[in-house]
Parts: structure tokens; C-alpha cells; sequence
């Protein structure tokens, strides 16, 4: 967020103006618009080559549990997944990018989920 990045600057004494022109930023509202938004960064990596050297995706899950709820959407949300991953590597790989990409973390997966062999315990 730009104005996350503007209390960072300042707390180091450097001027954030100069900083936020280093960033492009752009937000996603569903997991079909952040899909999209790499077209877009794609084309801005191919007009202004070699100037970005950093793409953050700040929690790519988040938007994709919005739009996935549940188990019975559970395979369409890991396909949607690996497309956009893979599209991810593609633009690393064709604009020399590093990719850093965070994942929304939970304190409970799924109390129902259980890993034992067998659920049942003898008396």
C-alpha cells in the first residue's frame, strides 16, 4: 500500500516521493481481476524493459478463498491456481523478475480435518 510505504520512507529519512516512483501498484477485487492484472503487468514489464525487478503479490490466496468457498470448489480454486502461478513463472522468466508472493495464513484449517489413520479409538 502506498501509504504504508510513505510511513517507511519517512522513518528512514528518505524522501517517499522518490520511493513511490519506483512502485506501480495496483489492487485486485476478485481472483478473475487479479488474473488480469498480470496481462497488465505483463505489458507494462515489455513497454519499460529492465526497469522492474520486483513483482510482490500480496496474499495470492486471499481473493481466490473469497471467490472459492468451500470443499466442492476446492479443485477449480487449485486449477485457477496453478494457471495464475504458472503465468507468474512465465512473466519471471521472460522479464527477468523476481516474484515474492505472500499466502494469508489461518490459525485453523479445518477443526473437521483430521490426519490419524484411523479416527476411532478403542474403549
Amino acid at each position: 500500500r502506498p501509504d504504508r510505504l510513505r510511513d517507511i520512507a519517512d522513518r528512514f529519512n528518505v524522501d517517499h516521493d522518490a520511493v513511490l516512483d519506483n512502485v506501480l501498484y495496483v489492487r485486485a477485487y476478485t481472483s478473475e481481476h487479479q488474473m488480469e492484472l498480470l496481462d497488465y503487468v505483463a505489458a507494462k514489464f515489455h513497454e519499460e524493459a529492465g526497469i522492474f525487478k520486483l513483482l510482490i503479490i500480496d496474499s495470492i490466496m486471499a481473493l481466490f478463498r473469497v471467490d472459492f468457498s468451500g470443499r466442492g470448489e476446492l479443485a477449480e480454486r487449485q486449477q485457477k491456481l496453478a494457471q495464475m502461478l504458472s503465468r507468474l513463472q512465465k512473466i519471471s522468466e521472460e522479464y527477468n523478475v523476481a516474484v515474492f508472493v505472500t499466502n494469508q495464513m489461518t490459525a485453523d484449517p479445518g477443526a473437521t480435518m483430521t490426519f490419524q489413520a484411523d479416527p476411532k479409538k478403542p474403549i
